[in-house]
């Protein structure tokens, strides 16, 4: 797929960086979103999607592959329905636990759920379905967000909100997170039905403001280094300063409407910038950063 891409500007990036999500960093994450006491019920579910995981990607590697239609629609299937199995634990643990779930739970919970949000606008872009009759790119584009500002986003701020507990930043940021992520497409949705970008471009700006916390939380974690070796603190520095770069973008991109500051950053540019700094920089970097952390201290 990657060499199908003319330039990072092309609509074709949005689908590698889909596929990227797939195939590299979904296995990667699905470690990260365990409990580390996971009951029965949901750790069986949870082996499920392990094993399915690679053979609905690939799938969905046909999919991006073929033109839109009822046959790429068909590929797309099993990703849509591993999606929909994550969000079927997510809930689970979340009504188990409830409110008594600590923030960095709730936040993994959160982050299992909007993932078939993400699945669910994947099948829809590679059948070619226009939902309220947002643009492809605007599908397509959506299918990503949720599998970056859907999933990992969240899973990362409850690490960080778990690892700096004893600070309020962390905390706030959690939680703009988990609500910013779903205000955001309902302010999308909302100024596709004509009702205004005000509530878009301030969901917006809110999301970007607690992404942009995250990413200092991040760097913070890996100055303070608290043992942890070189590397490790290497990849969360990257992928804070990588986040924080993108969520600038993100806000200035929410507030076209009424100021633009940068006429060019349109659509092309913010999946250049915005969409590569999140797949690479903060997804790819902070997936290995927090798997590592995870693994030296079990080892401990």
């Amino acid at each position: 797929m990657a060499a199908r891409v003319p330039r990072l500007t092309d609509g074709a990036w949005t689908h590698a960086l889909l596929l990227f999500a797939a195939l590299v960093l979904v296995p990667l994450a699905l470690e990260l979103l365990r409990d580390t006491e996971e009951a029965a019920a949901s750790a069986r579910w949870f082996a499920w999607i392990e094993r399915l995981q690679l053979p609905a990607a690939l799938a969905l590697l046909v999919a991006c592959w073929l033109p839109p239609g009822a046959l790429a629609a068909a590929a797309t299937l099993p990703w849509a329905g591993l999606t929909a199995g994550m969000a079927v634990i997510g809930l689970w643990r979340a009504q188990q636990g409830g409110l008594r779930r600590d923030l960095d739970g709730l936040c993994r919970d959160a982050a299992l759920i909007f993932a078939v949000i993400g699945g669910a606008w994947t099948l829809a872009d590679r059948y070619g379905y226009r939902p309220l009759g947002f643009e492809p790119t605007i599908v397509a584009l959506t299918a990503v967000h949720f599998h970056f500002a859907g999933l990992l986003l969240p899973l990362f701020a409850g690490l960080v909100q778990r690892e700096l507990f004893f600070w309020r930043l962390a905390s706030r940021a959690a939680v703009g997170v988990v609500l910013g992520t779903p205000a955001l497409a309902v302010g999308i949705v909302m100024t596709q039905l004509g009702a205004g970008p005000s509530f878009e471009a301030a969901a917006g700006c809110g999301l970007a403001l607690a992404g942009m916390a995250v990413g200092v939380l991040h760097v913070r974690i890996a100055t303070d280094g608290k043992g942890q070796p070189l590397p490790t603190r290497a990849l969360l520095a990257v992928a804070g300063v990588s986040l924080f770069i993108a969520m600038v973008f993100a806000a200035l991109y929410a507030m076209r409407a009424f100021v633009a500051p940068f006429p060019w950053l349109g659509i092309p540019q913010m999946r250049m910038l915005h969409g590569t700094l999140n797949a690479i920089g903060f997804g790819f970097c902070g997936v290995l950063a927090w798997r590592r952390m995870a693994r030296e201290r079990g080892a401990k």
